[in-house]
Parts: C-alpha cells; sequence; structure tokens
C-alpha cells in the first residue's frame, strides 16, 4: 500500500471515529433533555394534584360551613368551630403549594391558578361572614369557583400534555338545592310477605287467596 492510500485510510478511520462521537454525545445530551423533562413533568403533576387537593378541602369546609348559614341544602354534618379552626389550616396548605405553582408552572397556568384562588377565597369569605351572603350569592360564587376549576385543570392537562378530551365540571353542580321526588312519586318499600304471596300464585300464609276463598 502506497502513502496515499495509507493517509486515506487514516482518515476515513478518524472521520468514522469523529462521527460515532458526535452522534453518541448528540444522543446522550437528547436522552438527558429527555429525562430532565420527565422529571420535571412529574414534579409538576405531584405538586398540581397536591395543590388541587388543598384546593378541595377548602372547597369542602366552606361547603359545610355556608350550609350551616342556610345558604344551601347541603348536609353541614360539622361543627362550625372545627370547621373554621380546620379551614385556616387547609388555607395555610393552599398558600404553601401556590407559591410552588408560581415557580415552576407557566404563564397560563399560573393565571388560571391566580382565578381559582380568587373563586376560592370568595367561598371562604362566605363561610367567615365577611361578605353578605344569601342563597343567590352562593350560587353565584360557587358557579365562578366551577368554571376557575374547569379552567385551572384544562390549563394543567394542557401544560403536562394529557392526552384525550378535557371534559368539564358542570357549572351548576352543587350550586342550589337538589330536585326532589314529590313524595307520592318516591318509590315505595316493597313488603316481602306481599312479593311472596305473589310468587306463590295469590295464596295468602293461612291457605286462602287474595279473595279470602279456600284453594280448590
Amino acid at each position: 500500500m502506497d502513502f496515499a492510500s495509507q493517509i486515506v485510510t487514516i482518515a476515513a478511520v478518524v472521520v468514522g471515529a469523529l462521527t460515532t462521537y458526535v452522534v453518541t454525545a448528540l444522543n446522550d445530551r437528547s436522552r438527558h433533555k429527555r429525562e430532565v423533562a420527565r422529571q420535571w413533568v412529574d414534579r409538576k403533576l405531584q405538586l398540581y394534584t397536591g395543590y388541587a387537593g388543598d384546593i378541595k378541602q377548602l372547597v369542602i369546609l366552606a361547603r359545610q360551613i355556608t350550609a350551616l348559614h342556610g345558604l344551601h341544602d347541603a348536609a353541614p354534618g360539622v361543627d362550625e368551630g372545627k370547621a373554621l379552626a380546620l379551614l385556616d389550616e387547609a388555607e395555610t396548605r393552599r398558600s404553601l403549594t401556590y407559591e410552588a405553582v408560581r415557580m415552576l408552572g407557566d404563564t397560563q397556568t399560573i393565571r388560571a391558578t391566580g382565578e381559582l384562588n380568587d373563586a376560592v377565597h370568595r367561598l371562604e369569605w362566605l363561610a367567615r361572614g365577611k361578605l353578605d351572603a344569601d342563597p343567590d350569592t352562593w350560587e353565584t360564587c360557587w358557579q365562578l369557583y366551577t368554571e376557575a376549576a374547569n379552567t385551572f385543570h384544562e390549563s394543567v392537562r394542557r401544560e403536562l400534555g394529557v392526552p384525550g378530551a378535557f371534559l368539564p365540571r358542570l357549572v351548576d353542580r352543587g350550586a342550589g338545592p337538589r330536585p326532589t321526588l314529590p313524595i307520592a312519586d318516591r318509590p315505595q318499600p316493597v313488603d316481602p310477605s306481599r312479593t311472596e304471596e305473589a310468587e306463590q300464585g295469590g295464596a295468602g300464609v293461612d291457605g286462602s287467596d287474595q279473595r279470602g276463598t279456600k284453594p280448590r
């Protein structure tokens, strides 16, 4: 092999090695970016679900307390003093998770979170008696909360790349009194003895049929 051929061979080996190195480095860098992005998605998912849970606890407590005030017909089932103390604790947790959302969330999610905070604060103020309260005010504030919660959930799904269509919560769900059937239209309890008689062809326990005659 002459000198020129040796140079060509060496150059080809060098080029091949450099190409392999560059491709490997690019693949490693891309893999690292994907891993970091996945970790951020996991952390955001944990953060957003924690914040949503804190919001939900605030809303439940506010709903129970306002039920005691007669603003809607939801069953309160809670002592007001204890509920207000729990409301203070829930508000502290919400405030802490909100700061984390502001650090990690994108612009649209942060704005949606701020609107949700405002809506929940209205419910909280109704529970604490800081707003003039009546059933219409409660229903309006509840609808604003539901709309803000839908916006927040939709924004989080968009930011995290959750597949599938978003199904929003009904705006008027839980806002006002729930419809009930009139007493005459409510299902009546079934008498087991009558069911047994019907299965036996109409015969009663004492051997008589439904018309009071003896069977033949």
